[in-house]
């Protein structure tokens, strides 16, 4: 039985991974700052029988013995993402950068079998050329911080998979999206644009709304890690997405907005300026993905988002 440990497996991606992992018969173990709860569905916490350690994967003794025993470690951590308020680079590097690099050092240590990381395919490419969907050997040019960082992460696991031997490999998710993704968060359009409009708040949009984006479910890209903790080859990077472009304006016009008319309420949007961070393009191939395991989403956009709408609504009689 494989022997799994999510750093980072308390949050949104996470936990989905982690049962994705159960449903595959792996032993989960996770790594975060808190104690997650455990519920009946991912959106709620993990499953039952994951092994939760709580505490902070960049304390050197604490990591030695989360990694006792393990086979397989999925990196899917990172702390306050800032994308769009400041550029602080050296912080980044404390926070994010650093941690990361002591983390695959001590899985070279620990002699794992496979390290994935969770990089971002909606942000390491930057500008690309409109209406070609992105492949993995594209040139990356990260405009933004988070993504910045994603990248010299990158850098630095495919320099230890040459220089020492880490089994590494990367993962590039499109725009995840699911239920139990908290809004108001920085990131997340679509359940803020939900919750937005539940609320009777505004929707506010940087740009003129024609940026275009690959939207993933959330159980999709948990499937996808699972195939590459069974299947995918170190030294490798998978792109996860749909192959398929929506606008934000198409987002919220044809899906967003008709899935709250159904609910009896009516989306209230505002547009203003883009932000430099933001590129205008972003859709991902993942031939090669499926290509090695047959791997396909699943959930389309209009049952994603409804799943996303109903979790919210019980999210709101629970308050």
């Amino acid at each position: 039985m494989k022997r799994v440990l999510l750093i980072g497996g308390g949050g949104f991606i996470g936990r989905h991974v982690a049962y994705a992992c159960v449903r595959e018969r792996m032993r989960v173990r996770v790594v975060d700052v808190f104690q997650p709860a455990t519920g009946p569905v991912p959106a709620d916490g993990l499953p039952e029988h994951v092994e939760v350690l709580a505490g902070d994967y960049g304390d050197a003794a604490f990591l030695r013995d989360a990694l006792q025993g393990v086979d397989v470690v999925v990196h899917l951590a990172h702390d306050a993402m800032r994308m769009n308020v400041e550029c602080d680079m050296p912080q980044e590097y404390e926070r994010n950068i650093l941690p990361a690099t002591r983390l695959m050092e001590a899985c070279i240590e620990a002699k794992v079998s496979k390290f994935i990381f969770v990089s971002s395919g909606g942000t390491v490419y930057g500008n690309q050329p409109v209406g070609v969907p992105i492949v993995e050997s594209a040139t990356t040019r990260p405009v933004s911080l988070y993504g910045t960082s994603k990248l010299c992460i990158e850098h630095i696991a495919m320099l230890y998979f040459s220089q020492r031997e880490l089994p590494a490999v990367i993962v590039r998710p499109g725009n995840a999206y699911g239920a139990g993704q908290t809004p108001f968060r920085g990131q997340g359009l679509v359940p803020t644009a939900l919750a937005s409009g539940l609320s009777d708040r505004e929707v506010t949009i940087f740009g003129d709304g024609h940026a275009v984006r690959d939207y993933v479910h959330v159980r999709d890209i948990a499937d996808a890690i699972v195939k590459l903790v069974e299947r995918g080859q170190p030294g490798e990077i998978y792109n996860v997405g749909t192959c398929v472009g929506v606008s934000v304006r198409e987002l919220l016009e044809n899906y967003i907005s008709p899935a709250l008319a159904d609910a009896g309420v009516i989306l209230n949007v505002s547009y203003h300026r883009a932000r430099r961070a933001d590129v205008e393009y972003n859709v991902l191939d993942s031939s090669r993905l499926t290509a090695l395991t047959g791997w396909m989403p699943s959930i389309g956009l209009t049952e994603g988002i409804g799943q996303v709408l109903e979790w919210l609504g019980t999210q709101r009689k629970s308050n």
